[in-house]
């Protein structure tokens, strides 16, 4: 029934017809309606989610791409070019809808492409259908029947393939391609091996572009599930102080001991905490214990935060303080880094499943060297995190002992979350990139890239969720 339907609606194939992009493409037009989107800031459709992923693709760039793609480069260029651009809504008329004063309207035709794209909406932001008009010039030169992007790309699917489009993005990173891929209408298949960006792909899919009502269905839920979980860290008693403080972030870094000198020196690539608030580090030297004890200075000037961009771990070198030599020592050399042909082998104990925190007697050793504090009676008063008054401190001894009980639990459930799937548990893949924290950490599996807290954090969100 269907391929009969397909005959109906599909007079003729464009399995072997060549695409619109590979003959016609309008560079310097997308480009500007590119920079105009990238230059939205907050505008940006995408931008709540991950701003901070600058990689992220123009949507309207993606759009093109796509429809590109699909649509074929017949023997009139010319009608091939204006149909791309009534569906791109980068034609001259499109510019009445785009332009925030019609009255305006024949002046802006005068002006460059560029000019005119400063001065009007983005094709996104314009309210209304502003393609409901476009149909007929579309199905007429394309042979569709089409009423809307979504039946449009169904029928070139069709046409080409023998399906609606497939698009898959095996790098999706913030998720521009298969949203506005699933937007117009294709299927679409993405991952990443950051879990950061399948998080903001799935977000962008199913939140961004989810109906009012399923957004505030999804907010109430969550909003359910983080007081759930946070209340089970308050009976824990792992992330507040005694005064009822809530620690926003944990800073660690890792330690180890200098073969020159015997002390333990912390690996620290810069010494600078948060440059917004012009906090740093300094490393005092404990002569009874041979190891450095942190002091935080805040409000420093320029001078002082530009001297602390420099830590210990300076050109894959250990230099510290207590070392007669100022070149100090090789980080390689403190692995025991092996010279074999395949540029593998140290002397770095390799963790096994069941290890969560270093061994006692392992080269590379973890500390916890700053705390930021969130004010606990502010919280109470019903203040946001980012309202709240926050500050740095380095760990206190009762800070210490919280660390202590977050990994002794996380030691204890492992194994059981792991069996139940809420750790991971597989074993880290040998590879040109995988072999990185096997060399330089010792790390054998995935969860080895987590800390006690993290993982504490992430079994507990699941365990709540399932209930």
């Amino acid at each position: 029934m269907m391929n009969q339907h397909v005959q109906q609606v599909v007079p003729f194939s464009l399995k072997d017809a060549p695409s619109l992009i590979e003959r016609i493409f309008p560079s310097m037009k997308i480009s500007a309606e590119s920079q105009k989107e990238r230059k939205a800031g907050a505008g940006q459709t995408l931008t709540r989610l991950g701003s901070y992923w600058k990689g992220r693709k123009p949507l309207i760039l993606v759009k093109a791409c796509i429809l590109g793609c699909l649509l074929p480069a017949t023997d009139d260029p010319e009608k091939d070019l204006e149909v791309f651009e009534l569906l791109m809504g980068i034609d001259d008329e499109a510019f009445r809808f785009r332009i925030k004063r019609t009255s305006d309207y024949e002046q802006l035709l005068t002006a460059s492409y560029d000019e005119r794209v400063t001065k009007v909406l983005r094709p996104e932001e314009v309210d209304g259908d502003m393609f409901s008009g476009i149909w007929p010039t579309v199905n007429r030169h394309l042979g569709t029947h089409a009423d809307s992007f979504t039946a449009l790309l169904e029928q070139l699917g069709l046409m080409r393939f023998g399906h609606r489009p497939i698009v898959a993005d095996t790098f999706a990173g913030g998720g521009s391609i298969p949203f506005e891929a699933a937007r117009l209408g294709c299927n679409v298949y993405a991952s990443d091996l950051n879990p950061i960006a399948c998080m903001l792909t799935w977000g962008g899919l199913n939140l961004v572009g989810a109906t009012k009502e399923y957004g505030q269905e999804f907010a109430s839920a969550q909003k359910s599930l983080v007081d759930a979980v946070e209340a089970e860290i308050t009976r824990l008693g792992v992330e507040h102080d005694s005064d009822g403080n809530r620690a926003k972030a944990y800073l660690y870094c890792l330690e180890t001991k200098c073969p020159v000198t015997g002390w333990m020196v912390p690996m620290l690539p810069s010494r600078i905490i948060s440059k917004a608030r012009n906090v740093v580090v300094d490393l005092v030297p404990n002569h009874e214990s041979k190891r450095y004890d942190f002091q935080l200075r805040v409000g420093v000037d320029a001078a002082a935060l530009k001297d602390s961009e420099n830590g210990t771990v300076q050109g894959g070198r250990l230099v510290h303080a207590m070392n007669p030599d100022p070149t100090g020592v090789s980080i390689a050399q403190i692995r025991g880094d092996k010279r074999k042909a395949d540029g593998s082998g140290n002397s770095l104990r390799r963790w096994e499943k069941a290890d969560v925190v270093p061994r006692p007697d392992d080269i590379l050793q973890e500390r916890l060297f700053c705390i930021q504090w969130i004010d606990g009676t502010d919280l109470r008063r019903g203040k946001s995190l980012s309202r709240s008054r926050a500050w740095f401190a380095v760990p206190t001894d009762a800070d210490l002992v919280r660390e202590g009980k977050v990994t002794s639990l996380v030691t204890e459930k492992l194994a059981e979350w792991q069996h139940k799937g809420f750790v991971p548990d597989m074993p880290i893949e040998p590879g040109d990139k995988t072999d990185e924290p096997i060399r330089t950490r010792g790390w054998t599996y995935w969860h080895h890239l987590f800390n006690p807290r993290q993982v504490l954090m992430h079994a507990l969100l699941i365990v709540r969720r399932q209930r």
